[in-house]
């Protein structure tokens, strides 16, 4: 993975003053940008500068751009793309260049022996592992479970409603919360993730996050970095009403709006339960595009007239002629989610 680069800011940056407002650069921006914006939370230049680098974009060439030329979006996507300059791509792997490759030497099941000496299983991998592919976080609960959160996870911009609701112990880690959400939303755990408060930001590895932002040329909101395996769900949200953010993939960047509906004692002798109440939209493909990608899916699978190229990118991300990207599976979906819950309790007994 590219690094990026350490900088440290200018003096002079301070002294810099931009000849408009951020009220200014909201009036040049389309009605569905300016929308985004207010539902990723983006308020002052600041917010502005994270986003837009967390996307890959440069935002100084988007505020020098000419304003006409931005109104009527009459530039390419390259245009205002980071350049290479801004990542470090020394540590970038190239298998051919990687003086061990050799496409020659063909590869036979049968002359792996897990009985020689040399074979080491250091890491304990399995073949159970790799097939249902989840390794559950250690730290899932904090102290002892006294209230349930009745939650709503909903994926934000998405081209038509996508949401959950769920029921979960008040005291599960928000790391163990992420397992939950990904499989009720029907993501595939293929790519990283974190909880975003309004000055909070939750993330399995906090330190590693904070020493990505802070190379960001000092343009970052001031933003405190906790780890997720030591921060529960009640620590962070209260009923009724309180909300937070969860991203998927910070590539495509799949933002969910994250609130408690309500809460409720458990009553004497209650076990808790994690359990998918109700769902509504099918969940989009990984690494599709996003949201704007998946929008740009659903309207190509509605052309009457398709092309050769339409057909296999819509074979490729598995969009079916028929498809009614509003439904969803509210059977399969519960069903992951209790196989969850059945492997987090197998593995809190073992524990004991």
């Amino acid at each position: 993975m590219a690094k990026i680069k350490k900088m440290t800011p200018k003096v002079e940056q301070k002294e810099q003053e931009l000849p408009f407002t951020f009220d200014d650069l909201l009036e040049t921006l389309p009605k569905e940008t300016i929308e985004m914006f207010k539902n990723e939370g983006v308020k002052s230049f600041e917010d502005f500068f994270r986003f837009m680098i967390k996307s890959g974009l440069d935002p100084m060439k988007v505020l020098t751009m000419d304003e006409e030329k931005l109104i009527n979006r009459d530039f390419k996507l390259e245009d205002i793309m980071l350049d290479d300059e801004f990542y470090d791509d020394d540590d970038e792997y190239d298998d051919e260049d990687d003086e061990f490759y050799d496409d020659d030497e063909e590869y036979d099941d049968e002359d792996f022996d897990e009985d020689d000496e040399d074979y080491e299983d250091n890491e304990g991998f399995d073949d159970e592992d790799y097939l249902y592919g989840l390794t559950l976080p250690k730290a899932k609960f904090i102290g002892k479970s006294k209230r349930e959160f009745h939650i709503r996870i909903k994926l934000n911009n998405a081209p038509v409603p996508i949401w959950r609701e769920l029921v979960v112990p008040s005291n599960i880690t928000l790391e163990m919360l992420a397992y939950v959400i990904l499989d009720a939303m029907g993501w595939q755990h293929e790519h990283l993730y974190q909880f975003i408060g309004k000055h909070d930001v939750y993330y399995i590895n906090s330190h590693e996050m904070k020493e990505q932002t802070d190379s960001f040329m000092g343009f970052m909101s001031p933003v405190q970095y906790k780890n997720s395996e030591q921060t529960t769900l009640e620590m962070v949200l209260q009923p009724k009403g309180d909300r937070m953010k969860f991203e998927y993939d910070y590539g495509d960047s799949w933002v969910h709006d994250l609130w408690v509906k309500g809460s409720r004692d458990y009553a004497p002798g209650e076990e808790p339960v994690i359990k998918l109440l109700k769902a509504a939209g099918e969940c989009p493909p990984e690494d599709c595009g996003g949201v704007f990608g998946y929008a740009d899916l659903l309207e190509t699978n509605k052309k009457k007239r398709k092309t050769a190229e339409d057909k296999e990118r819509l074979e490729w991300y598995d969009i079916p002629k028929g498809f009614k990207p509003e439904d969803c599976n509210l059977e399969w979906l519960q069903e992951d989610v209790e196989a969850l819950w059945l492997d987090i309790k197998d593995e809190m007994e073992e524990s004991k």
